[in-house]
């Protein structure tokens, strides 16, 4: 997993950075306040989770946020405060911004778990665990892997489109194609389990009809979630 962490007091970056590393020993990217991290995810957005403290110079944690939430392409990157700051507008600012999480410091002996939980939901949500959707689908093990690895290489696909339109004035051929794959490609997403990767996909469908950037970008999320997800679980 990757993960990006800010907060501009070093102390309380270095227990944020020690708490991470105990969630299944993840990539850290560490950003020293809001417009260092924003410019890590300016760059790549493919975090499986943001953490960020509130109370930083601006971009603050809440507006960063809202930063996120607004940006084509990088609204769906999932976030969580690990903060001090724990008054009631705090808090009702921060269940009205699409968290995944809300924790205050010190971090306690439960933090970990509790960061835990939210990252195997996130996951849960990329791709069905396996158990389960055997059975909903009627098919064994090794045909289920060979729907993930049919869904994988669309995917693929799909974002190898959308940056071939993202770098070039393609025609109406090439987005029509686009089209056509993203539609076959949010059914097969449904039919695996995996709603965050079909809301991705959407969203490229949105942005590319809409002609605005960002439609690389998700398709670049939805590529490395897949793919990070489906090859933990191969082994």
């Amino acid at each position: 997993m990757r993960i990006l962490a800010a907060d501009d007091d070093l102390v309380s970056r270095l227990a944020m950075e020690d708490v991470l590393r105990q969630c299944g020993e993840p990539e850290l990217v560490l950003a020293e306040g809001g417009a260092d991290a924003w410019r890590q995810l300016a760059g790549d957005a493919c975090f499986d989770l943001v953490c960020l403290d509130v109370r930083m110079p601006p971009p603050d944690g809440l507006e960063l946020v809202a930063r996120l939430r607004a940006a084509p392409g990088l609204k769906r990157v999932p976030a969580m405060l690990i903060t001090s700051t724990a008054d009631r507008n705090t808090v009702l600012s921060a269940t009205r911004s699409d968290l995944q999480g809300f924790i205050v410091k010190p971090v306690g002996p439960d933090t970990v778990g509790r960061i835990q939980r939210v990252l195997r939901q996130l996951d849960d949500g990329i791709l069905e665990p396996m158990e389960s959707a055997i059975v909903r689908l009627r098919v064994d093990a090794e045909r289920h892997a060979r729907y993930v690895g049919a869904f994988g290489q669309q995917v693929q696909s799909l974002h190898g489109l959308a940056q071939e339109l993202a770098s070039s004035s393609c025609g109406a051929h090439a987005r029509a194609s686009f089209t056509q794959k993203a539609d076959a490609c949010r059914t097969a997403a449904l039919t695996l389990g995996s709603p965050r990767l079909e809301q991705l996909i959407s969203d490229a469908l949105a942005l590319l009809a809409a002609e605005q950037p960002g439609a690389e970008r998700a398709m670049a999320q939805a590529a490395y979630w897949l793919e990070r997800v489906a090859g933990a679980r191969a082994h």
